[in-house]
């Protein structure tokens, strides 16, 4: 794909128990403003419990929670998935909230799939799948990445990197018991996409077979290239500029519901012009701030809407997970010696819609190209969201692909 393919490696992130127990109800934490808390301060939790957190700004105005605080009460109630919450503590000093879903009982165990959600969504982005896969004999470590509620909240940018997450995802893989010998797939959305692009070339061991949902497979860039430059060859990747900006953090936190709102939006609402083509420089900054601006999710129920907002509030809101747009040159710097051949030998499934506003079709139109082993399945009219707007159909297209290559042994 020449450079199209090496910078789409790095900057198309947009805005990725067995027999567990059903959610009946979800504890919504109280919202705690970052600018608003001081150094330590408490935090209600469900059932009256007291938690004491320390949230901080660093010198960069980046907002987080220490790694050292105490999560596991507060999430010991079942994850918004709808599932029994597990917890991983890492050696990286991280932790990683998850939930295991097997096959149900009869069914046997195919192939293990970690499967990696994007910005800025959580393991609830799955909802409409895994119960399908797993009765098709996936076994599902559904985690909630590193800068999501439920898992650490760092402040540094260097902890997001491609390289930590995929050593923080193999040891939580190994924690809830897969076998060294036993290799896995991965399935992912978005920014995950990016995460499992990586980690199946910094994990080859690990990693069988993939599964990427919007977001081509692609060697790491062989050359650094700046944001601003990215921007001004591809315009519609031009809203990264405005996410990777430090004040970025509190005018999204201010408008949070506003912002989900938006962005959960289907391909139609954007062609209408009720929501503006947040893609282009600057347009989501002066939409957010407009306050005579406003629409309605129209992928979302509102359930779904609450669940979201409660668990962005239940944590530091959105200045953790924009850190993913902060390690552009970080992840450069760590992928440069990375093979430019990617893993020609792991069977690939490469599934795009062709109404995602930030990924022209005539972008996406190279994907795959000089990539050995991959499928591509486009989505007619679909839009950034695929698992929600076509549930049915990610769950059938994925799932029988997986079925197809475990009889074919993961050969490419």
């Amino acid at each position: 794909m020449g450079i199209i393919k090496h910078i789409l490696s790095h900057q198309t992130g947009y805005w990725s128990t067995a027999h567990g127990k059903e959610r009946n109800t979800m504890s919504a934490l109280a919202w705690c403003p970052l600018g608003n808390l001081t150094e330590s301060e408490s935090v209600s939790a469900s059932k009256g419990e007291s938690i004491v957190a320390n949230y901080k700004r660093d010198e960069h105005g980046l907002g987080g929670i220490n790694t050292s605080f105490d999560w596991f009460t507060m999430f010991s109630q079942p994850h918004p998935l709808g599932y029994e919450s597990n917890t991983a503590k890492l050696s990286s000093g991280h932790h990683l909230r998850y939930v295991d879903v097997h096959p149900p009982q009869g069914t046997a165990p195919i192939v293990t799939a970690l499967l990696i959600h994007g910005f800025p969504d959580s393991a609830y982005g799955w909802r409409h799948q895994v119960k399908g896969w797993s009765q098709r004999g996936i076994r599902l470590i559904v985690p909630d990445t590193i800068g999501y509620t439920g898992s650490s909240q760092p402040t540094n940018p260097e902890e997001y990197s491609m390289k930590s997450q995929s050593d923080d995802l193999e040891e939580l893989v190994r924690q809830a018991g897969v076998p060294e010998n036993e290799r896995i797939i991965l399935i992912a959305h978005d920014w995950g996409a990016i995460t499992a692009s990586r980690m199946a070339q910094f994990k080859p061991n690990l990693v069988k077979g993939a599964v990427n949902l919007g977001i081509p497979f692609s060697a790491p860039s062989p050359q650094y290239v700046p944001l601003e430059v990215l921007v001004q060859i591809f315009p519609s990747f031009g809203y990264q500029l405005y996410f990777a900006s430090l004040h970025s953090n509190d005018t999204m936190d201010a408008n949070a519901e506003k912002f989900i709102n938006a962005l959960y939006s289907s391909p139609t609402k954007f062609a209408s012009g009720e929501i503006p083509r947040f893609e282009k420089a600057g347009v989501l900054e002066g939409w957010l701030q407009d306050q005579s601006q406003a629409t309605k999710s129209d992928i979302l129920s509102k359930e779904e809407l609450d669940t979201i907002m409660s668990e962005i509030k239940a944590g530091v809101g959105f200045s953790a997970m924009l850190n993913y747009y902060r390690t552009n040159q970080i992840n450069y710097e760590l992928e440069k010696d990375l093979p430019q051949d990617f893993r020609p030998d792991m069977p690939k499934l490469l599934v795009l819609p062709t109404a995602d506003p930030a990924l022209p079709t005539e972008i996406l139109a190279q994907a795959g190209q000089g990539t050995k082993g991959v499928e591509i399945a486009w989505l007619e009219g679909a839009g950034h969201w695929v698992m929600l707007e076509r549930p049915q159909e990610i769950e059938s297209l994925v799932g029988g692909w997986v079925e197809k290559m475990v009889a074919q042994g993961w050969s490419v």
